[in-house]
């Protein structure tokens, strides 16, 4: 039983990687191809996060989401915590990490 919830697990992460790794191949390709096509460089996906909003950028188009819901001092913040996975706190803890480098 326990071999068998192990290859499912192998399974859907072998899927994720493929899936990922294909998405960002075709963002790559599509920010390289609209730099020989106009002669602009495009930046084919970034992130930038602030004080009270979040701006993601993919090929060009942004969406902006705001963060000012999700302050430290708030009960949806403290709520979100809770019910975290333990993966994703470490995620995000690394990430607070190298900010402050």
């Amino acid at each position: 039983m326990a071999v068998k919830k192990k290859k499912t697990a192998l399974k859907a992460a072998f899927m994720y990687i493929i899936l990922m790794s294909g998405a960002w191949m075709f963002v790559d390709s599509c920010g390289s191809s609209y730099k020989r096509l106009a002669g602009e460089d495009i930046v084919p996906a970034s992130f930038e996060f602030g004080k009270e909003n979040a701006e993601i950028s993919i090929l060009g188009h942004k969406a902006s989401i705001d963060t000012s819901a999700v302050r430290c001092d708030s009960k949806l913040y403290s709520g979100m915590y809770i019910l975290s996975p333990d993966e994703l706190r470490v995620i995000i803890y690394l990430i607070s990490l190298t900010d402050k480098l």
